[in-house]
């Protein structure tokens, strides 16, 4: 089990002044029964009752719920909730930086490996294969909110261009975390320095460090922040090792800051800042190190070392270690936005909008065509990249139907929970394995799964996982649909089936903003006489209205389930439309609402005909 640094006493980084941490260890005991479980799941059945336990099972013996306390396994129902308390994200993943969208049912944190006109391949801490998606099924890569990556270096090559380097500093194999290798400082003496293009007033930087232990008195590596103040530069410096068994943090020229003492431990590690104008935090593997006031200034640099300050003999192998850094700016999030699903967007972090094609992009650039001309950007610049949003129906899943939340990082941050929705093809004591409609096969590991909702078992098509927004008035006021502007009275998709299987086929929608019979003063009224109406029609039939499917304010997406009489659906292509119907003295005049996305599933039980989307 890995030992987690000591909190146990605190002390103060005043100029000058470099404090050194006690030695005592903090161990944490988990609870592991006798299935290798190290976190309780909670099966919330649809008539209320709780239960704790495990699911388990795959596709061919099928999933059960077996029961904590003896007991026979209980049989997954649709609409039931299974919660789990896991251990969460390792704190060695950092903060992924990227998060792909795909529309209401996808959302995957992590780096890009690649953007072209046809995919979008990304990387996951957490898998090991990168994953490809359609890019007509995305709807945008975006950064996390109000951050812009300045430089990510995986350490694969020493890059002078980046780096200037003095001293023995290379490129090795191990050990290594994220990639393949990872840059080592010999302990004679070396250094690289990144100085920034432009000084950062607030931003985040985090970087894996390796600690092999030694202790060894007169040697020294760090991890210095370098702040241009109006007198000249400030240091903070982050002693990571040798000389004693602790971490240190030393501000040769202030400010004083108070620290929280952590003992050494070998192994990998995440060390991490948080700055601004008013304030600093420095971390390691989430426990607080240090915080304070900033220095005054905008940071200019940043530099990793080793030193000596004694004249004995260097251990043989001794050296420092760094992987996966990240240098990330804060930056205000703008208000508001144009929005134009016709063209593929880049907005800009200073609030401005590029609108155009993206061409192709990586984890560090963005190439776009506007107006014809071409566009190179950095990630530095671009908050996200919004995709014109086009058909795309997703790959056919068979399964536990249900959606997935778990956790993207560490910590309890609700911003960084990623979900998937597809069909659950099996669990294992170390992950859920569901396949998607766009994402192919996923294995998330089980201690990150928060929640799974159950839709119940059987086969799903993803007809279109876009947003779009019926009716004939642009939205102004909270809720705000997605898009704000209307796209008129009618939604048609085609779609392809295999075959037609002997199961309840369902329309599935989540949608917001649906005038019912019942749940809207003014308008319900004339839904109960035919106006108003949104009629769904397949292959030329109309097959029931959407109205009488809302029981809700709906104020909220709401999942509505609206079954397909059997022999209307045929192997082959098919269509759906969604008709919007006006008011009987003004025809023009519509319902206005979203639908987020749009499936078809076939159940092998019965399902209720409404449920939440999420």
């Amino acid at each position: 089990m890995d030992v987690p640094y000591n909190t146990s006493s605190r002390g103060i980084a005043a100029p000058g002044n470099l404090v050194v941490a006690a030695s005592a260890l903090l161990f944490i005991a988990l609870t592991t029964d006798s299935r290798g479980q190290t976190s309780v799941e909670t099966l919330e059945r649809p008539g209320g009752q709780h239960v704790e336990g495990w699911l388990e099972g795959d596709i061919r013996a099928g999933f059960r719920f077996r029961p904590r306390e003896a007991g026979t396994p209980i049989a997954i129902e649709a609409g039931s909730i299974i919660q789990i308390n896991g251990s969460g994200a390792d704190s060695l993943a950092g903060l992924p930086p990227f998060r792909i969208l795909v529309g209401e049912s996808l959302r995957l944190s992590g780096l890009i490996g690649s953007i072209s006109e046809s995919s979008v391949r990304v990387k996951l801490s957490w898998q090991g294969e990168e994953v490809t998606l359609p890019r007509p099924g995305v709807q945008s890569v975006i950064q996390r909110p109000g951050e812009a990556r300045v430089l990510a270096d995986s350490f694969d090559r020493l890059d002078a261009s980046r780096w200037s380097i003095e001293g023995k500093a290379s490129i090795v194999a191990d050990p290594h975390l994220s990639e393949k290798t990872s840059l080592r400082l010999g302990a004679d003496g070396a250094s690289v320095i990144h100085r920034l293009a432009e000084p950062l007033p607030a931003g985040r930087i985090d970087l894996a460090f390796f600690d092999d232990g030694s202790v060894v008195p007169g040697r020294h590596w760090s991890a210095e922040l370098i702040f241009q103040g109006p007198s000249g530069p400030l240091v903070i410096k982050v002693d990571l090792g040798w000389t004693e068994e602790s971490l240190a943090v030393e501000c040769p020229r202030g400010p004083s800051l108070p620290v929280q003492r952590l003992a050494r431990t070998r192994g990998w590690h995440r060390l991490a800042y948080r700055f601004g104008p008013a304030q600093i935090e420095i971390s390691v593997d989430g426990k607080e190190l240090a915080h304070g006031k900033s220095p005054d200034g905008q940071l200019a640099s940043i530099r990793l070392a080793t030193s000596s300050s004694s004249s004995r003999a260097i251990p043989k192998d001794l050296a420092g270690y760094v992987d996966d850094l990240q240098i990330i700016r804060f930056a205000e999030p703008a208000a508001s936005f144009e929005i134009d699903i016709t063209q593929d967007e880049a907005r800009l972090v200073v609030g401005d909008q590029l609108f155009g094609e993206v061409k192709q992009a990586d984890g560090e650039h963005v190439l776009m065509a506007v107006e014809g001309n071409p566009v190179n950007l950095s990630w530095s610049e671009v908050a996200g990249l919004f995709f014109h949003r086009l058909p795309a129906q997703g790959a056919t899943v068979e399964g536990l139907l249900a959606r997935v939340e778990w956790r993207a990082a560490a910590g309890d941050d609700p911003v960084d929970l990623d979900f998937a929705e597809g069909a659950i093809i099996g669990v294992s004591g170390p992950a859920i394995t569901m396949a998607t409609p766009y994402s192919g096969v996923l294995r998330i590991p089980r201690p990150r799964v928060r929640k799974i909702a159950i839709f119940g078992e059987g086969r799903r098509v993803v007809i279109d996982p876009a947003s779009h927004h019926l009716g004939d008035e642009p939205t102004r006021a909270p809720p705000l649909l997605d898009p704000p502007l209307h796209e008129g009275g009618l939604l048609e998709r085609t779609f392809l089936l295999a075959d037609v299987p002997d199961a309840q086929a369902l329309l599935v929608m989540d949608v917001m903003e649906v005038v019912g019979e019942d749940n809207n003063a003014a308008f319900s009224p004339f839904v109960r006489k035919g106006e108003l109406i949104t009629w769904v029609t397949m292959n030329g039939q109309r097959v029931d209205y959407l109205n009488r499917y809302i029981k809700t304010r709906n104020d909220v997406p709401e999942r509505v389930a609206i079954p397909i009489p059997a022999g209307l659906l045929r192997a082959g292509k098919n269509t759906l439309r969604l008709e919007l119907t006006g008011m009987a003295n003004k025809a023009d005049q519509l319902d206005d609402f979203g639908v987020l996305g749009t499936a078809l599933d076939f159940r092998r039980k019965a399902h209720a005909a409404s449920q939440p989307a999420r």
